[in-house]
């Protein structure tokens, strides 16, 4: 057996080598321009079809954004099929020789055999004589035939036809319809520009603001904007409430002489939020309004601060038992209904004056809490007012009354001497026995008196304990200390005085009379006196024996027996 060798010959052709060159050159061009046809032909259609929904629909920016998106990965996907596969896949030239053999079958093998036959070593026992004599023959026959014919250019030709019909359309309609479709391109790569109509709205605002209080009456004015070229005579507001799937149309007439053009609308006592939609033309615009409630007290509480000399602890009230010290404070503690931001406190009087304090918030969004004085006697009750985060105020406050009770000065008796007139020696010790009383207690008690020149003279008793509501007080006036004189009259009472603050309560006893005798004047007055009581004890004694004898009888009359009755 003959061994087989690889014979290191090299046998090339450079004919059939530029033929298959030529062949893989044609198919890469019409693969790429077929590509950049339909990628034309993407292009100008998902633009076009952006633009014109835009136009129809007005996109948001969010939109907008993905329909770039998706326009770009539809061109991705079609550059890397049609442009980058091509380029990245070419077909070597066996499968060309191989393609062209099939479309030329008088080639009968040859062009594939000398394809594969032709490099830098051919393979053990086969004779380079036979190899040279095929590829020369392979080449006579090449030279007459055109191997680039057999590459199909029908799928380029319909791409380029498109994309030249589409881009031509499109273009024309670009200029035709500008500056419109200028602006739709640039929304199309997300410009902020508005979308181009005949009627362009410029703004829809509501008045007093978008978010408004319940039961308010809020008034929707849409204005067009001056380079419009179309302003209809009335434009269709549309009002869908958020409790309700369906949409209310109101037709709003044209303001008249007014340029821009203007629609009103008002809605009376709106109760929940909604949405605005706006039509005019081939214009269209959106707005919402939010109506939230308005603040209201929820819960109060009353806390009366008794005024510091009072001594007393402060002490809750309710809201129907508001009897008020006068000097004295209120402190308030309000729950609202919502977050609130302040408020204020109406006091009011019955001169007809108010007066305000604003509230102080406790830590809470939803807590408010005042402290009022109450220095007036003439208040006469209060409301509150409650501001929420977007200056909505309460309405139709409660007025909270209350009646204020002034501290009435004390009240102060002398229940010792009897006698209006007493009569008293130049050596007497007058004794004296007070009775006073005070809602909060008495700060001083003294003793007043005119002398000789008829000046009003003080004497502060001073209790051994501190006088509180009430008491009686001892004191005995040492008349001797004055060193009066026979005949002389002296008028006295007792003033009392408690600690309210700013002006303190002053009351008096009835004024008393002590006259200044001898020593046997006053001895005269005792025996008039114990005569007097003598005479007072006997009548007091004939008048008892008067009533026992009437008693007696009446006892007897009902003990007889009624003669009617023994028969």
């Amino acid at each position: 057996m003959v061994l087989l060798e690889m014979s290191t010959a090299k046998t090339s052709s450079t004919i059939l080598t530029a033929k298959l060159a030529g062949v893989r050159g044609k198919r890469l061009a019409l693969a790429l321009g077929t590509g950049v046809a339909w990628l034309l032909v993407a292009a100008v259609t998902l633009l076009s079809a952006g633009m014109i929904a835009d136009w129809k629909w007005d996109f948001s920016h969010g939109i907008r954004q993905a329909l770039l998106a998706l326009d770009a990965l539809v061109l991705l996907i079609i550059a890397a099929r049609h442009i980058a596969h091509p380029l990245l896949n070419q077909a070597d030239d066996e499968t060309v020789a191989l393609e062209v053999e099939h479309a030329r079958p008088e080639f009968r093998s040859r062009l594939i055999a000398s394809t594969q036959l032709t490099g830098d070593a051919l393979p053990a026992g086969t004779s380079k004589g036979f190899v040279a004599a095929l590829v020369k023959q392979t080449e006579t026959m090449a030279r007459s035939i055109n191997f680039n014919s057999i590459v199909p250019s029908e799928a380029f030709a319909v791409a380029a036809v498109m994309a030249l019909l589409l881009g031509g359309l499109g273009g024309l309609a670009f200029n035709r319809y500008q500056p419109d479709t200028g602006v739709l391109l640039g929304r199309a790569f997300l410009s902020n520009e508005a979308v181009p109509r005949f009627t362009h709205i410029q703004s829809v605002r509501v008045n007093p603001q978008t978010t408004i209080a319940r039961g308010d009456d809020v008034e929707i004015l849409v204005t067009l904007n001056s380079i419009s070229r179309v302003s209809p005579e009335s434009a269709d507001i549309y009002i869908q409430y958020d409790n309700s799937d369906r949409s209310v149309k109101y037709t709003a007439a044209r303001e008249p002489a007014a340029h821009p053009a203007e629609y009103r609308l008002k809605l009376e006592n709106v109760r929940e939020s909604f949405r605005v939609d706006v039509r005019a033309h081939d214009a269209r615009a959106e707005e919402r309004v939010t109506v939230v409630s308005r603040p209201a007290v929820q819960a109060i509480e009353f806390r009366q601060h008794y005024p510091s000399y009072t001594g007393l602890p402060s002490q809750d009230r309710r809201r129907g038992d508001l009897v008020l010290l006068v000097g004295g404070k209120l402190q308030i503690k309000m729950e609202a209904n919502k977050p609130v931001v302040g408020g204020h406190v109406t006091v009011f009087y019955s001169t007809g004056k108010t007066g305000e304090y604003p509230l102080g918030k406790t830590g809470s969004d939803h807590e408010l809490r005042i402290t009022v004085p109450t220095r007036e006697l003439d208040i006469t009750g209060f409301s509150v007012k409650l501001v929420d985060q977007y200056g909505f105020d309460s309405r139709d406050e409660a007025v909270y009354r209350v009646a204020m009770m002034p501290d009435k000065p004390p009240v102060v008796r002398v229940l010792r001497p009897v006698r209006k007139e007493e009569k008293v020696t130049q050596r007497a010790r007058l004794p004296i026995m007070v009775s006073v009383k005070d809602d909060y207690g008495v700060a001083q008690l003294a003793l007043k008196y005119t002398d000789a020149t008829g000046r009003v003279r003080s004497i502060l008793l001073q209790p051994e304990k501190k006088l509180g509501r009430q008491a009686r007080v001892a004191y005995e006036w040492q008349i001797v200390d004055l060193k009066p004189h026979a005949g002389e009259q002296m008028e006295y009472w007792i003033e009392a005085t408690d600690a309210c603050a700013p002006r303190a309560g002053v009351s008096q006893s009835r004024t008393l009379l002590a006259s200044v005798v001898t020593d046997d004047e006053k001895r005269q007055d005792l025996q008039n006196r114990a005569t007097d009581s003598i005479t007072g004890v006997n009548e007091t004694a004939e008048d008892q024996e008067k009533l026992n004898r009437e008693l007696g009888e009446i006892i007897r009359a009902r003990a007889v027996p009624d003669g009617d009755e023994n028969e």
